[in-house]
């Protein structure tokens, strides 16, 4: 089996989430410890946080993390007391934005 270099992953799904998608992707140490705790006692560091402004924004940005094949996690509000809202994945924060329900 082929060896992963995580670090060379990690440079180049920044590389092409920022050119894709400019300021709503943070990769930055920062933004990684807000996002690695929810409501409840459990603590992972994400790989990155995606903060999309349309659905358009969480298409692009599914479709670059699989292309990398990265794990995504998609976060609400972070109020999960089983630790749902964290794993070493890259977060998609869709309460900012991405927040109105079109249909039910």
């Amino acid at each position: 089996m082929k060896a992963i270099d995580i670090e060379k992953t990690v440079d180049a799904l920044e590389r092409d989430l920022k050119a894709a998608l400019g300021d709503v992707v943070h990769f930055d140490e920062g933004h990684r410890a807000v996002y690695a705790s929810d409501a409840s006692n459990y603590r992972q560091v994400p790989i990155g946080v995606i903060i999309p402004r349309s659905l358009a924004q969480v298409v692009t940005a599914t479709e670059i993390c699989r292309v990398h094949n990265v794990p995504i996690l998609m976060r609400g509000g972070g109020t999960s007391q089983n630790g749902q809202c964290v794993n070493v994945a890259v977060v998609f924060d869709l309460s900012a934005h991405c927040n109105d329900l079109l249909d039910l």
